[in-house]
């Protein structure tokens, strides 16, 4: 199994998916939008929602650095699993499984692997997985319908900003947008979704033995 976990360079669709796969096509215009700092309610609220979001499957959009739209279909488990099979492009598979996405051209194709801790996603997955602590936020805006909170390592150790959207019914996350260290932005947006109990770990198969990500 060959392992990509370094900065190695790629050129190309696959390139692009595996660098800035993870963000939100966001067709809201944030009117009246209001940056307010985070308080003890908000931040315990938004901890909450987290923690609460179930095994989820759907579709997803997503919109590129470079202007380019993908969608396709999602299958999440957070905080650590999650797959994304996009409809066009050569139907590439991004998954997300521990510590290591994995990036298919084709599915059952040979996979590349890049260490989550060198992507955006790192922040993201450290929000839901231990909590957002008040020192991770930059800034927290309220709309009338959504709301969204813009978080990011303080200790510097995890690169990139990862801004959540939420529901203001509800508390659903719907969309992220993601931000690397170069300031290129990637964002996906989820829509038909469905909630599960639990969700196979065959649904994140990858065919080729996986990483240890313990």
């Amino acid at each position: 199994m060959r392992k990509n976990k370094n900065n190695k360079s790629t050129t190309g669709p696959l390139a692009m998916l595996a660098a800035f796969w993870l963000a939100a096509l966001l067709p809201f215009v944030p009117v009246a939008a209001s940056a307010e700092p985070v308080d003890a309610a908000w931040l315990a609220r938004i901890n909450q929602a987290l923690k609460a979001i179930p095994p989820l499957s759907g579709r997803f959009q997503q919109k590129l650095p470079n202007g380019g739209h993908a969608e396709g279909v999602y299958a999440m488990d957070w905080p650590d699993r999650l797959r994304f099979a996009y409809d066009v492009g050569g139907e590439s598979i991004v998954t997300v499984k521990g510590k290591f996405v994995a990036v298919q051209e084709t599915p059952g194709g040979e996979p590349n692997w890049f260490p989550v801790a060198l992507t955006p996603l790192s922040v993201l997955r450290r929000a839901i997985a231990e909590g957002i602590d008040a020192p991770m936020v930059t800034n927290l805006s309220i709309r009338t319908d959504n709301y969204s909170i813009t978080l990011e390592d303080p200790s510097g150790d995890l690169p990139g900003q990862a801004e959540l959207f939420f529901t203001r019914q509800g508390d659903r996350l719907y969309a992220w947008r993601l931000t690397d260290v170069q300031n290129l932005v990637t964002l996906v947006r989820l829509s038909e979704i469905i909630v599960h109990e639990k969700l196979a770990n065959s649904r994140f198969d990858i065919i080729e033995d996986d990483p240890d990500d313990e």
